[in-house]
């Protein structure tokens, strides 16, 4: 898949707001709608994907092969570490850096 774009003139996606709407979009697929409302759920960068999410290591497995496709990059295995997903803001900052660095 093609690295996204954001219309700058470095060609990458690298726009905090833009990596999180497509992240949200990404994490939504893996969790169920408000029990309440039946609305999807409200993702934040202070949305903790273990705590608030019910993420476990396999879905954050399926979640980062997702992203990667997604935004056409590749983690390292040093970038695969807990801290690094304990909340949409960290994820959003290392799909950056990893887009930016390409």
């Amino acid at each position: 898949m093609d690295r996204m774009t954001d219309g700058s003139s470095n060609g990458t996606m690298t726009d905090n707001a833009m990596i999180l709407k497509k992240l949200s979009e990404i994490l939504r697929r893996y969790v169920e709608p408000d029990p309440e409302t039946g609305d999807p759920i409200v993702i934040t960068e202070e949305t903790d994907i273990f705590e608030d999410l019910g993420a476990d290591s396999l879905m954050v497995m399926q979640i980062i092969a997702d992203v990667e496709e997604c935004f056409g990059i590749t983690f390292d295995d040093v970038d695969l570490l807990s801290e690094n997903f304990s909340n949409t803001g960290s994820f959003c900052e290392m799909i950056a850096r990893q887009v930016r660095e390409g």
